[in-house]
């Protein structure tokens, strides 16, 4: 009975970490989400264990734990015309279930280690992309505008007027609009400086990256 609780109490204590930092940071799945998930995937493990000394198939109750979290995962994942958002929340959410698995089985030193490597990618690599914003990268911009050509190079002067170098652009038409996508290099501060002497044209009607 003593294991349990130590099980219990260390899923709470490990998936509580990694849900305050994705609530921290105002992301899905936040605190409660995440023990819940290493919670319940302890639990199953636990119940697989039970099940094996009672004669039956340990594995089977394990292996559905992955195919059950990646609903929950994949609920997490939106798409918002060509971008993709919470794919970083769905490998939380996948990773916590096998933290849980982990606590489940026993292994406290796996799970432990495991769940501050995740840390450390999580706010390490929030580090790094502030690195990266400074430095030029090729990105894309996603813009409508009036339908007319005009407004096209009048937009592609804008960027040349800021030494962007424009690489590839795209247009089409749809709804009585164009939708033109340009690929160029810039840093995340001249991102903002060009969405805002674009958006400041009244042909644009929305931008972004």
């Amino acid at each position: 009975m003593t294991e349990l609780f130590i099980k219990i109490f260390l899923a709470l204590v490990l998936g509580g970490a990694l849900g305050m930092e994705r609530q921290y940071h105002d992301k899905p799945a936040g605190f409660a989400t995440n023990c819940l998930i290493c919670l319940g995937a302890m639990l199953f493990t636990v119940l697989s264990q039970i099940m094996g000394w009672a004669g039956g198939d340990p594995g089977r109750i394990a292996a559905q734990i992955v195919t059950g979290v990646g609903f929950i995962g994949a609920g997490s994942i939106l798409r918002d015309g060509n971008k993709i958002s919470g794919l970083t929340t769905a490998a939380g959410v996948w990773l916590v279930a096998a933290i849980g698995m982990a606590i489940g089985y026993g292994e406290y030193i796996w799970a432990s280690c495991c769940a501050a490597a995740i840390l450390l990618v999580q706010l390490g690599l929030r580090r790094t992309l502030h690195l990266v914003e400074r430095m030029r990268h090729y990105d894309t911009i996603y813009l409508t505008c009036d339908p007319s050509w005009a407004v096209v190079e009048k937009i592609q002067t804008q960027l040349e007027k800021q030494n962007i170098h424009l690489l590839k652009r795209e247009i089409t038409k749809q709804d009585n609009v164009f939708h033109v996508a340009l690929v160029a290099t810039f840093t995340g501060h001249e991102f903002q400086t060009i969405a805002k002497g674009l958006l400041e044209m009244p042909e644009v009607h929305s931008l972004y990256q």
